[in-house]
């Protein structure tokens, strides 16, 4: 499931940008990919983190060390775009501009992301089922990420976009101790 953390219009444009570039030249499953990977590197290492977000390290140095791990791995149109992030001092955003950039492309090839939480592990009708329902109510292709909360007790509730619908139990009952409580 994308992060739930805030993006910001800034990371937004971004990403706009950088999915209209991948777009143009055929490049968005590639770009993917690779975002994705560089994203990977990033979490992993912490050295590499603290460089970037080091501001008494010239932006030419970073740069430098992001062409000698990424430069001959990642498409050039990526490598210019992880270099203007740099210049402009918006590399911190990388996260947010990746999550904002896989939306972006989800939305364009009719996907998204739904979050299914269940009480019990679903056995694979089930899951069938509920994803056949999900995607005729859609209207588009859904990407399930299953998740198990035995707190829920019984019921569905599923998160996409900005969206949570509960039918569980534990939300019934919880509106039925609101409603008596009033």
């Amino acid at each position: 499931m994308t992060e739930c953390s805030r993006v910001s219009t800034v990371s937004k444009n971004y990403a706009k940008a950088l999915l209209d570039v991948a777009d143009e030249f055929n490049s968005l499953d590639l770009i993917k990919t690779q975002l994705d990977d560089i994203k990977s590197v990033l979490q992993t290492s912490k050295d590499l983190q603290i460089v970037m977000e080091n501001s008494s390290i010239s932006s030419a140095k970073k740069i430098e060390i992001l062409t000698s791990i990424f430069g001959s791995k990642i498409d050039e149109k990526l490598m210019n775009f992880l270099k203007l992030l740099v210049e402009k001092n918006r590399f911190g955003e990388f996260d947010s501009i990746v999550t904002s950039f896989n939306e972006f492309l989800d939305k364009k090839s009719n996907k998204k992301n739904v979050e299914v939480i269940s009480p019990i592990e679903l056995n694979f009708e089930t899951k069938s089922n509920i994803l056949f329902k999900l995607e005729h109510k859609l209207n588009c292709e859904v990407v399930p990420h299953w998740t198990v909360d035995e707190s829920i007790i019984a019921g569905l509730a599923f998160k996409f976009d900005d969206y949570v619908i509960d039918t569980s139990v534990r939300n019934k009952i919880e509106n039925l101790c609101k409603n008596i409580s009033r």
